[in-house]
């Protein structure tokens, strides 16, 4: 009996010690091929194997490698906190945190990423990203940004730091205060002496108010001689068109019009702004002393100074330098918010895009909201964090931004807000201006308090306090005093004025007007005064504007134009492409507009003018 226990125990141990083997070999292989098949595979044949526990961590983890997102890895990381295996799986997730951090683009953002990946492969590169957010661009201040582009190479802002340094050494470099103008009127113009002295004499206003001198050149090839340093070349020709087919619509027989502009440094191959303007007349108002230019309805579509077409451009030095080539979009933007690097550009059907600006010469999309199709249309977009609102003439809705994409979170519908102009967050809570005045919205989704029962053109905010319009008058207030019927300030401005956009930037205001801009003071809320004010008879239509280092930006069909450092005169024009709406950010102005979203550094613009256009 004793021989057959033995035996039975030998035989045991034989068949544990092959089945452990076997096992061995199965793990072996598993682990070789590292898939979650293999795994499968391995707990299905042995279910109670030493190996199994590590069997299903590491399925788990080949999952997640395969789909990685920042809430799959942080619930991993907590559940094996004692294994190596979160290390490991750091590698394949980085990446995923990275995008995060940028779509949330802000210092902490990217302090809490090298928390998780303190040693990553795009560890330094977050560093980078971190000083430079941390110190807001570092302003103006050159020597910073070269120092940053040198201790942080990898950076994403490394490149944009040392082409702003360029910027600013070209302006010292091509700076010019005296230009010659050039006007050539072809003899098929009839009273052409008439159209190139109101030529001239329109270039000689506007060259003079921006404090730069303007010489007529008879002789172009002589532009040196005359001691000029940039040519204004003002070309102009009619003729007479007969019927053609455009764009699907056939032309009427007319005289049109046509008035070349452009701005060239000497020297300089490619102008610093050049733009082309048309005037079309029925083939009725040719006369064979009197250019189509002066008749009758001349003055209203190509003269007038707020919404006629022709207008000569200023500039004192070569400012193409400042652009940035733009990103193109399929189909027409309406709206822009710029945060941090972060920018959101809103499309009509709701749908919007984020991109990250740290190099803006090379925007990276971020990602994307793709809304439900309905009628609904939207003309604002809000970004506040990680959050974004997005509104319109049917109601407002906040959208979630994650690592891996959108989700719609609360939607307010018109029967509960009615038509939102503007909507900003105060605190934790969004406020929302609308025709139904100010409102506070409920966190259901469903609700909202009304604290300004009348109709708000405009809004924004300075710190803790909104500051909004209603068309006549621009107020400044605190949530507190809102909820108790109160308001801190009111500023009037004026018969005529009708103030709809506000523009907050650090403690001044830009309120746009039927045609004018006025800039505001607000270091003392409780009671602003006016810095300036631009005519339309001078900047032409303004769609946007902004404010960056204590200038003045204008955005219209006349491009994005500077005023000086009073607030009182346009100083330079920036020949860029997208003219609808422009937002301020750092150092960068971004604009959008033709189907496109373009960049300009404003840091020349930070720094005194060389010394030679001071004179």
């Amino acid at each position: 009996m004793p021989d057959r226990i033995s035996t039975l125990v030998l035989l045991l141990v034989c068949l544990c010690t092959a089945l452990a083997g076997c096992a061995g070999r199965a793990w072996n292989a598993a682990r070789g091929e590292d898939s979650v098949a293999s795994y499968h595979r391995f707990l299905e044949e042995h279910p109670k194997s030493e190996w199994a526990e590590e069997a299903r961590a590491r399925l788990e983890l080949v999952r997640i490698r395969k789909r990685p997102t920042t809430e799959a890895f942080q619930k991993f990381k907590a559940k094996h906190a004692d294994s190596a295996l979160p290390d490991e799986l750091a590698p394949f997730v980085e990446e995923t945190f990275f995008r995060q951090a940028r779509a949330i683009g802000t210092a902490q953002a990217f302090e809490d990423f090298l928390a998780d990946f303190p040693s990553g492969g795009l560890a330094r590169r977050a560093e980078g990203n971190a000083a430079y957010l941390r110190q807001a661009g570092f302003g103006g201040d050159l020597d910073a940004l070269a120092r940053f582009a040198g201790e942080h190479p990898e950076s994403d802002f490394a490149a944009e730091a040392q082409r702003s340094a360029a910027a600013v050494a070209r302006r010292g470099q091509s700076g010019f205060w005296r230009v010659g103008a050039v006007v050539q009127v072809s003899a098929e113009t009839p009273g052409g002496d008439r159209v190139g002295r109101a030529f001239l004499e329109r270039a000689r206003a506007a060259y003079q108010r921006a404090g730069l001198h303007l010489v007529r050149l008879p002789d172009p090839d002589r532009a040196a001689e005359a001691g000029v340093e940039a040519v204004l070349w003002i070309r102009h020709d009619e003729q007479a068109m007969r019927s053609e087919l455009d764009a699907g619509t056939v032309t009427q027989p007319a005289i049109v019009a046509r008035t070349e502009v452009s701005l060239q440094r000497l020297g300089e191959s490619e102008p610093i702004w050049s733009d082309a303007f048309e005037f079309r007349a029925p083939l009725s108002a040719r006369r064979d002393d009197v250019s189509v230019l002066f008749s009758a309805g001349a003055p209203v579509s190509y003269w007038s100074a707020v919404d006629g077409q022709f207008f000569v451009p200023v500039a004192n030095w070569d400012n193409q330098v400042t652009i940035r080539e733009p990103q193109a979009f399929a189909r027409d933007a309406v709206a822009l918010e710029v945060s941090g690097s972060r920018a959101v550009v809103l499309f009509e059907d709701g749908d919007f895009e984020l991109y990250d600006l740290g190099d803006p010469a090379s925007p990276v999309r971020l990602g994307a909201y793709d809304r439900e199709r309905d009628l609904s249309r939207f003309s604002g977009v809000r970004l506040n964090g990680s959050q974004v609102a997005v509104f319109g003439a049917d109601g407002l809705e906040l959208v979630r931004l994650d690592g891996e994409g959108t989700r719609r979170e609360l939607d307010f519908g018109r029967e509960v807000v009615g038509s939102p102009v503007d909507a900003l967050t105060l605190g934790e809570h969004w406020l929302a201006a609308t025709n139904r005045g100010l409102l506070e919205l409920g966190a259901d989704g469903a609700s909202a308090r009304t604290l300004v029962r009348r109709d708000i053109k405009g809004m924004d905010k300075m710190g803790d306090r909104v500051v909004f319009t209603d068309g006549a008058s621009l107020f400044v207030s605190t949530l507190p005093l809102l909820r108790q019927g109160r308001i801190e300030s009111e500023l009037r401005m004026g018969t005529g004025f009708a103030p709809a956009r506000v523009s907050v930037h650090g403690r001044t205001a830009v309120v746009l007007g039927e045609r004018d801009a006025i800039w505001v003071d607000l270091r003392r809320p409780a009671a602003p005064r006016m810095l300036s004010r631009i005519g339309g008879d001078e900047s032409g239509r303004v769609r946007d504007a902004a404010v960056i280092g204590g200038r003045l930006f204008l955005l219209g069909p006349r491009g994005l134009q500077v005023v000086d450092r009073s607030g009182e005169r346009i100083v330079d024009s920036i020949d860029v492409e997208a003219r609808e709406r422009v937002d301020a950010s750092g150092r960068h102005l971004v604009m959008i507009g033709e189907k496109m979203l373009q960049v300009v550094d404003a840091t020349p613009y930070m720094m005194s003018a060389p010394a030679q256009q001071q004179r």
